[in-house]
């Protein structure tokens, strides 16, 4: 009796101090294994940066990933745009020189799959080339990703209705596609079909 120090009960405390008491907690087992999962999604080079972020900093800027899911998977699109836009901004306060890490790609990729939900084509074409030169500058060879991207990108065109870029990401997205090691063999005849009708 008395001899485990509690907690003080968060909720009854003002916003502010919220915040700094639970910067100063430990980190639980389930919110390690979600650090180790968020790691895992990072490519081995670029995960330094990553890991010198102080831990509970990086976990609450990446609740508002996980909030935007959740609202995008309920089709809520302006709150799920919100939120992207909130880990975007968290990720460029936490890593104020590295603001085309790889860790913006899942970002910027799921902000202009939102976008296009919403009919933002504009705002979606510019985040899926955002995405696309972080993927270059990152992993040049992930040619699987890339050739993914690239014909999203085609497709935001394609909604746009700017054939001639419909038909140039297309192409791009074919030359890629041919350097995996692991292609889908109905992806390039996919792709040339599609190319055929934006012709």
């Amino acid at each position: 009796m008395g001899c485990c120090k509690s907690f003080p009960d968060v909720g009854n405390i003002p916003l502010q101090r919220q915040n700094s008491i639970r910067a100063n907690l430990p980190l639980t087992q389930a919110e390690i294994a979600q650090l180790e999962i968020f790691l895992s999604e990072i490519p081995d080079h670029c995960q330094q940066p990553i890991i010198n972020l102080p831990p509970r900093q990086l976990l609450n800027s990446y609740q508002y990933h996980k909030m935007a899911l959740y609202y995008g998977s309920q089709k809520e699109w302006s709150l799920a745009i919100s939120y992207e836009h909130r880990v975007i901004k968290g990720f460029q306060a936490l890593l104020p020189t590295n603001k085309d890490h790889y860790i913006f790609f899942k970002f910027y990729s799921t902000l202009s799959a939102f976008f296009l939900a919403v009919g933002e084509l504009q705002s979606a074409i510019e985040g899926i080339h955002i995405a696309l030169a972080i993927l270059l500058k990152h992993t040049p060879t992930d040619y699987k990703t890339l050739s993914n991207h690239y014909y999203y990108l085609s497709n935001a065109y394609k909604a746009s209705e700017d054939w001639k870029a419909t038909a140039q990401y297309l192409i791009i997205a074919i030359e890629v596609a041919r350097l995996r090691d692991d292609l889908d063999p109905k992806f390039i005849p996919m792709l040339k079909i599609e190319l055929q009708m934006a012709k």
